[in-house]
């Protein structure tokens, strides 16, 4: 269980240098009750979350758009002047506050001549590979484990873990490494709608797969036919520890590292916004100078998951973010 926190939407195995550091990431966390390493999942799923800040924001007489893409943020004589969005709608601002990921932000979003050259430089080499693969499933029943029959809320309430061994885990990233989708990938799974009945009707359920590895060069294209052969191998696995699980399956869905960059704006597939290697740490996070949530354009500030305190969905980007425009204004 330690070696998989060590590797979860990390371009490295069990075995390789830095993954110490990664376990750490995720051990660290809480959710305000006091012992560390735990997980919250909020009632309706992530949308929740977004739910309750949209309201929230609302609340002090903000302005939400979505399906809003933007195109450009502004710059003149060194300091932000606003957002212009794809539909061609702009918004002036003294202020603008970027949650995207700094590939997109510093290299599609804000032209090349109002940065520095060493900071393009350093978001140019800024490493964001991926082998995630999510795998959704609606299932009509929980499954049901030959090793624990029955329903046991604190397996299927809490994490399984689809890894049998290190050699496992690291022979599914050395089969990445070669350019092929692993034999044998491991999972790291939950069933929310154990605890929330928003998410199934009675009696049904969701599961989340969050898997690893294929080929961090899937980001490149959608790479269909072999997302599809790998899902069936890790359901072929759980079939084989929990019988009549492939027939439970109402439906499943599959996003890959293509689906999660053109879709979600994660560029490489990676969930972080960058790796958590030791060269992206810290006040390496996303470049050096930078790591105090502002950028080379005065006004332009950012709070991704490539900053300080991510990546992992915490809110510490955007809270440090707010105190750093309080302090400068």
């Amino acid at each position: 269980v330690l070696a998989v926190s060590g590797v979860i939407g990390t371009w490295a195995g069990p075995r390789s240098p830095g993954t110490a550091y990664v376990m750490a990431h995720h051990k660290l966390g809480d959710i305000g009750d006091g012992p560390m390493g735990t997980w919250g999942f909020p009632e309706g799923g992530m949308g929740g979350v977004t739910a309750a800040m949209r309201a929230a924001a609302e609340q002090f007489g903000a302005t939400v758009r979505t399906s809003a893409e933007v195109a450009r943020i502004d710059v003149r004589d060194g300091r932000v002047r606003g957002v212009t969005l794809r539909d061609g709608d702009s918004y002036e601002a003294d202020v603008v506050v970027a949650t995207t990921h700094p590939k997109l932000t510093f290299l599609e979003h804000v032209e090349r001549a109002a940065l520095p050259e060493d900071f393009v430089t350093a978001i140019e080499r800024w490493k964001t590979r991926s082998g995630t693969v999510k795998v959704n499933l609606a299932l009509d029943r929980l499954p049901e484990f030959t090793c624990k029959p029955g329903f046991d809320p604190e397996v299927h309430g809490g994490t399984i873990v689809l890894a049998e061994s290190l050699d496992d885990l690291e022979g599914a990233f050395q089969d990445a490494v070669a350019g092929r989708p692993a034999a044998r990938p491991f999972a790291d799974i939950c069933i929310p709608s154990v605890f929330d009945p928003t998410l199934a009707p009675p009696g049904k359920h969701v599961m989340s797969m969050f898997t690893q590895w294929v080929p961090h060069a899937y980001a490149a294209a959608p790479h269909a036919a072999e997302l599809e052969a790998y899902a069936d191998r890790l359901v072929a696995r759980m079939e084989a520890l929990a019988p009549g699980f492939t027939a439970s399956i109402l439906g499943r869905q599959i996003i890959g590292p293509h689906e999660m960059e053109t879709r979600f704006g994660l560029v490489g597939g990676n969930i972080f916004h960058g790796e958590l290697s030791a060269s992206q740490l810290f006040h390496m996070r996303p470049a050096p100078g930078y790591a105090d949530f502002t950028t080379p354009v005065r006004g332009l500030y950012q709070a991704s998951s490539a900053t300080h305190g991510g990546g992992g969905v915490t809110g510490i980007p955007a809270l440090q973010v707010v105190k750093r425009i309080l302090k400068d204004t």
